[in-house]
């Protein structure tokens, strides 16, 4: 029985072990390649100009990053248009919420749906709403350290 119970624990150490942690996957440098709407384009733009008109900043915006860099020590390098932004994020929950957060204490949070080696999609996560409405969809740049390449 205790072979049993060793190789149970074992088991479970070597499962725990091949889990991808989500704040070292993210890590690296990933390009916009789509933004897809559940219930279309002008019920989101519906979304964008009621989020704009409210007295606080928005839950959300609609980003135009040409490159989203994500940097150890929780650092986001956005290149908007040749100029880049320095933001801050985290991974919260079990990895699944991405929670961006602006110079100007201004946070978004994003639900991470899917994250692996070459493709990244969050779910703008807003007020009821807007749950799910706005989708965007990375691609990985083949930009990898030789760090990131023998994690």
């Amino acid at each position: 029985y205790s072979a049993v119970f060793v190789f149970s624990i074992f088991c479970l150490v070597l499962l725990f072990n091949a889990a991808t942690n989500p704040e070292k996957a993210i890590l690296g440098t990933w390009q916009e390649t789509q933004w897809t709407f559940e219930k279309g384009i002008a019920f989101a733009a519906d979304i964008a100009a009621a989020s704009k008109a409210k007295s606080t900043q928005p839950e959300f915006s609609f980003h135009k990053a040409e490159g989203w860099e994500f940097l150890p020590g929780g650092r986001l390098r956005l290149q908007i248009g040749g100029q880049e932004e320095m933001l801050s994020w985290r991974i919260k929950g079990r990895g699944h919420v991405l929670q961006i957060q602006y110079g100007n204490d201004r946070i978004e949070n994003y639900q991470l749906t899917v994250l692996d080696k070459n493709k990244m999609v969050l779910n703008a996560e807003s007020d009821v709403q807007a749950r799910g409405i706005a989708q965007l969809i990375f691609g990985r740049k083949n930009t990898e350290t030789y760090a990131q390449k023998i994690q």
